[in-house]
This record gives structure tokens, sequence and C-alpha cells, in this order.
């Protein structure tokens, strides 16, 4: 199999952060945002969850792109048996940062990897367990929301900023899951469709 016949790969997301991520691997792409309800499911553990909403947005623009490799990704975040979302603003922002100051939560990234031309249909989890240092001060705090502008971040902090300043211990088998897409097993996969060949 050559690179030209391989689908072209198809990122359902308009997150800039996971676009900047996606480009890392050099590999082209296109980048569109699915519109899906990301209401969680009751009944659904915050792990298949993510894995739900993964899911959701690649099949979401799969009529539309039937020949593209479309990468589905989102992330789910728990604490304390909770999902915590998005907080919006910078008021929502600093409580959820008190919320898990000196406690451990844990984040879920997911991605569906689907191209329906060729039957081509697989999904992966990667969990990073995060424990925030106890003695963050809500000067600091406020001044890393001004500063990153976390508003927007799952958690209310960016791992690749100043927010690797809270984390007193990382748990993972992928640091760039934390930030939106696990890129070593995206990649392990795409290698295994002939993505990095010759």
């Amino acid at each position: 199999m050559t690179a030209v016949q391989l689908p072209p790969l198809l990122l359902a997301s308009g997150s800039r952060y996971k676009k900047a991520q996606l480009a890392r691997l050099g590999l082209p792409f296109d980048a569109q945002a699915a519109d899906v309800d990301e209401t969680p499911v009751a009944d659904l553990s915050p792990r298949d969850n993510a894995l739900r909403l993964a899911a959701d947005k690649a099949q979401a623009l799969a009529p539309a792109f039937p020949e593209h490799l479309i990468i589905g990704a989102d992330q789910v975040l728990a604490f304390e048996n909770k999902i915590l979302h998005k907080p919006g603003t910078p008021a929502r922002t600093l409580a959820q940062l008190q919320q898990l100051r000196g406690k451990r939560h844990r984040l879920h990234t997911a991605v569906y990897l689907l191209c329906s031309a060729r039957d081509w249909r697989q999904s992966f989890c990667v969990d990073a367990d995060l424990t925030f240092y106890a003695d963050l001060s809500d000067a600091w705090l406020t001044a890393m929301i001004a500063e990153d502008a976390t508003t927007d971040c799952v958690g209310g902090y960016k791992y690749e900023r100043r927010g690797i300043a809270l984390m007193e211990k990382v748990e993972t088998s992928d640091p760039n899951a934390i930030v939106g897409l696990p890129l070593l097993e995206l990649t392990a996969r795409l290698r295994a469709w002939g993505y990095f060949a010759g």
C-alpha cells in the first residue's frame, strides 16, 4: 500500500490544541468540527462517555467524508465519581481548580478512528491520573487562569503551559493525552495502516 492510496486524514474537531498536536506528526490533514450533543449519558462511566463522544464525532462526519480516515477525539475528566466540564468563566475555572487542589483526578482521552469506505473502525482510550499540589494559592491560580486563558479547557488548566506547575504527580502512558490527543497510540495505529511507510 503506497501513501497515495491511503485515505486522507480528517480531524473531527475545531480545537486549535488538537490541530497543533496532530500537526506534530507531519502528516497532511484537514479539520472540521463535528456537531454532537456532548451531554454525558448518566448510566455510562466517565471513560465510556469519552469513548462515546469520540465515536459520535467521527460518525457525525462520516456520511460527508466516507473516503477519509476520520479522527474523533474527546476528553472526560472524572473527580470523585463526577464528570467535570469546561468551566467557561474565570470564576467557575477558579472554583474548579480550588476543588482539585491537593487531590487526584482522572482524565480519560478517547479516540475513534473511522474510514467508512474501507470499513476501518478502531477506538482506544488513554487515562491520566493527575494530582495537584495542596498549597496552590488563589492568587496564583487566578493569575494562571488569566495568563493561560484556561476557561475553555477541561479541568481549567493547560498542561502544556503553566498547568504543569499545578502537578505534584502525573501517572499516564502518554502525557500528550492530557492536552487532547494520545499521540503515541495514535501514531502506532496510523503506522499499522501504512501512514509512516517509506
